[in-house]
């Protein structure tokens, strides 16, 4: 399988991942439970000063998860660039071991502090990034050196 089918795949991953987590944000404080809703109630109403704004901690917990999705879009992105240039920019492998270290390390904070399923698609996507970028430092050492 060529590497650009795989970043390709990559994409997918990554997207499959945004759609689950942009359907847990905003729906993540639908509940039966009582307590459940007792404490997402406290966690909107209880404001404190941080760094200067004024904000509760559902306030952060929103504005994170906004953020993991402006980033796992990004990284789409990036991937779906990286995926048509792989074959002629070496600027590309670089970058995929840094986006492939970066996934790795957010699957295993998802596994820590998520679920299998989040830290999964995180854990695949890096060992995809990772994968292309190794196969192609590999394949260019040896062309260079027959």
């Amino acid at each position: 399988m060529k590497s650009s089918t795989i970043l390709k795949i990559s994409c997918g991953v990554i997207l499959f991942h945004l759609l689950g987590h942009s359907i847990g944000h905003f729906t993540w404080k639908d509940t039966d439970d009582a307590g459940l809703l007792d404490i997402i109630s406290k966690m909107y109403s209880h404001q404190f000063e941080f760094m200067g704004k004024t904000q509760t901690l559902g306030g952060h917990h929103d504005g994170y998860s906004l953020l993991f999705a402006v980033t796992l879009t990004m990284l789409t992105a990036i991937t779906w660039i990286a995926s048509g240039q792989i074959d002629t920019a070496r600027q590309i492998k670089a970058m995929l071991m840094v986006t492939g270290i970066a996934l790795l390390f957010c699957g295993v904070i998802e596994m820590i502090y998520f679920f299998p399923l989040a830290g999964g698609t995180s854990l695949l996507a890096g060992a995809m990034h990772y994968f292309v970028y190794l196969r192609e430092t590999i394949s260019r050492r040896a062309v260079q050196n027959a």
